[in-house]
Formats: C-alpha cells, structure tokens, sequence
C-alpha cells in the first residue's frame, strides 16, 4: 500500500517544487497587468501614470538603440539638429528663422505652375488633410502617370538623414526637387520652372524679400533659392496635436482604457517599439517587412535599387506613425487600404520570405529578424487599432 502511494507522493513533490519556482518568478517575467482573467485596466492605468522614466519596459529587440517618446519639436526648431555633420544643416536652419523664405515656399508648395503642364503642385500628393499624403496606393503625377509608390509622408522629413522610401535623397533642398524633375511626377525642368516664376507676379519681388539682392551674376529667382524655399517650408512641417500628446505630456486621463491598452501592447507584445519610437515613432531607418515581391510582377527591391547593397533589399524607410489613421492606404506600394487589416498581417508576422534555392539566390531579400508572429487576439487587435486611430 505504502510502495504504491510513493510515485503519488513524488509527483506531488516535484509539482509542489515546479509552483513555487513558478511563483519565485521575477515579476519581470510576467506581463505587465494581465491575470487569468484578463487586462487588468486599473493596474494599467497606474503604471503609465507618472514620468515614461517609471512606464513599463518596452520590448526591444538586442542592438535596437532606441528612444522614449517624447514631444515633437516646434517648427522653429532646426531641422537635423542631431545630424549636424549634414551639409546643409546650417543653411536649412538659417532659412528656417526667416517667415519670408517659409511663407515663399508654402506659397511654391500650393503652385501648380511647377509642373511642365500646370496639372500638378507638391500638394497634389501632400495633402495637409491626409496628413501631407494624398490617399492613393500609388503616387499619380502629370497626365495621370502613376509612380511605383506611394506619396511618402512628409512629417518625419524634417528629421531623417536620408528621404523618400528608398533613401535616395541626403537633404531635404535634394528631395524637393526630385518630384519636379521626376517624369512622372511634375515632369520638369528647374529651368523651366525658374523662367515661369520670373515672369508670373509677384514672385519676383517676393524672392527679392525673402532672400535679398542676388549677386550681380544671379537674377533674384533662381533654382537654388526655390529649391531653398520649399525645403523650408516641409521642415517646418508638424503633425497635428492629438490626444496622445496629451498622455505623454502628463495628461493621465487623456487615452481610454482601451486606447492605454493599445499603447502598452504596441509597447510590448506588438514589439512596434523595435522600429517606431522617438518624438516622430520612426528610427528613420530602412527595413524589409517582406512585401517586395521579389520575382514577380509588382517586384520593389526599395534601398538595394539605389545603393546595390545585397543588405538592403526589400528595405524600405520607416515611415512616421504621427496622425497615422489620416494617412492610408498604406506602406510603400499602398497594399493595405484598411489599417486593421494591416495590423492582422504584422499580427501573422508579414510576409514569407522567398523559398530557399539549389543554388541559393544571392537577390533573394530576407525579411528583418524583427518580424515575427505576435500572438494577438481579436480584441488586442481593437485595442491597438484603436491606440493608433489616437496617433
């Protein structure tokens, strides 16, 4: 009788050991605020309510070097401002604090006297509504010409070391004339629409304002001084002040219980964290999510087409998540027209990548190590939706 209650007595033991290294577990090894019965919102709530210094750790993956969410910096900040080594920096700054060259460039901005036709202005693909894109899966310039892309959200522009979805642009005054001279886009030449400003007032006399007498060589109008003054202008660019704002500036009550659990998921179990972090939630860096479509029809191989780098195909800028839910369809190609339809693919973990090959394709992009399956249910899906409609 006894012999037979031993492996009972044993198996009770070793269970009895297993709960108390179970309960001896740090408390980091838990999720934050989640029991048996679920999101505990209360627990939440009094996590997140003092300094970021005290919130919960986000999940970060190794090498990530990231930073706390902050507020974005007032358009009479210097753009760059962490990238001094820029060569630009000091004349984009300088412009900058000059409400002439800002306003001449929001004026040039709205213009549609820069296309070769007149069909088209910078805004016709930066709508300030639509949160400085224009609501199209694919960018539509000059005689309905459609680009490869998506028009790229501008509120990160003023911060970002390299421009455009493939990083082909190293200064703000390069970039805004890249749609100019882009065939399908404006479909100019700075030439051309330097001769149309010169003769349609009052641009003459404004650009005389805003930067002065040109050297005795140099009429007032130029391509330099109009490249000069739209720069200023997208680097004065904010998103609008939303309620997140609020939360982080100390407001405790200015996010619901769901849209706070929103955050702390995209904090932590959404690992979004790994990529949208900073005043502007990018790292403006470049990643592969798995959607170049390498080897078929739609293929977009992103940075590796303008630096040949094996390490950068299918890599893509990060965009900004400032006012987000304004900004659709989305990623580069403008693939997902429904933004909870978005978060169920990262939820799934993106893409595959290419299958492997006897011999192994050198050209096949390889998706980042940071995009993996996240285990979300339905309703943390909601919460996060709903956390990003508050962006």
């Amino acid at each position: 009788m006894a012999a037979s209650r031993l492996p009972l007595l044993i198996l009770g033991i070793a269970l009895a050991a297993g709960a108390m290294q179970a309960c001896a577990a740090p408390a980091a090894a838990r999720p934050v605020c989640r029991g048996p019965a679920g999101w505990d919102a209360a627990c939440l709530r009094a996590r997140y309510a003092g300094p970021s210094a005290g919130w919960p750790a986000p999940s970060i993956d190794p090498g990530i070097a990231w930073t706390e969410w902050t507020a974005v910096p007032p358009p009479s900040s210097p753009p760059l401002a962490w990238t001094a080594a820029n060569a630009g920096q000091a004349e984009l700054a300088a412009d900058v604090a000059r409400p002439d060259i800002v306003a001449l460039g929001q004026t040039l901005f709205f213009d549609s006297r820069l296309s070769r036709k007149g069909q088209v202005s910078c805004a016709s693909c930066h709508l300030p509504q639509r949160a400085f894109t224009d609501g199209l899966p694919l960018a539509v310039g000059e005689d309905r010409l459609m680009g490869r892309r998506r028009s790229t959200p501008l509120y990160a522009a003023p911060f970002a070391p390299r421009l455009f979805w493939d990083g082909r642009a190293a200064t703000l005054k390069e970039q805004v004339q890249g749609p100019i001279h882009d065939s399908r886009e404006m479909n100019h030449d700075a030439a051309g629409a330097v001769a149309r400003l010169r003769d349609t007032d009052p641009y003459p006399a404004r650009f005389l304002r805003a930067f002065g007498p040109a050297p005795a060589s140099r009429p007032p109008v130029d391509a330099d001084r109009m490249a000069r003054s739209l720069a200023a202008y997208v680097a004065t660019l904010r998103p609008e002040r939303t309620r997140f704002d609020d939360f982080i500036a100390g407001g405790a009550d200015a996010l619901d219980d769901t849209e706070l659990l929103g955050m702390h998921l995209f904090r932590t179990q959404a690992r979004c964290m790994n990529c949208h972090h900073g005043a502007l939630l990018t790292d403006h860096r470049f990643h592969n999510i798995g959607l170049s479509f390498y080897g078929r029809r739609n293929q977009d191989l992103g940075r590796f087409e303008v630096t040949r780098d094996p390490a950068d195909l299918g890599a893509f800028r990060t965009p900004s998540l400032r006012n987000v839910s304004r900004a659709g369809p989305w990623m580069h190609n403008g693939l997902f027209a429904d933004l909870k339809g978005l978060l169920r693919m990262y939820n799934a973990g993106m893409g595959r990548d290419a299958a492997p090959a006897n011999p192994p394709d050198p050209y096949a992009p390889r998706k980042s190590p940071h995009i993996r399956p996240l285990d979300l249910s339905a309703d943390d899906i909601d919460a996060l939706l709903a956390f990003m409609k508050v962006l």
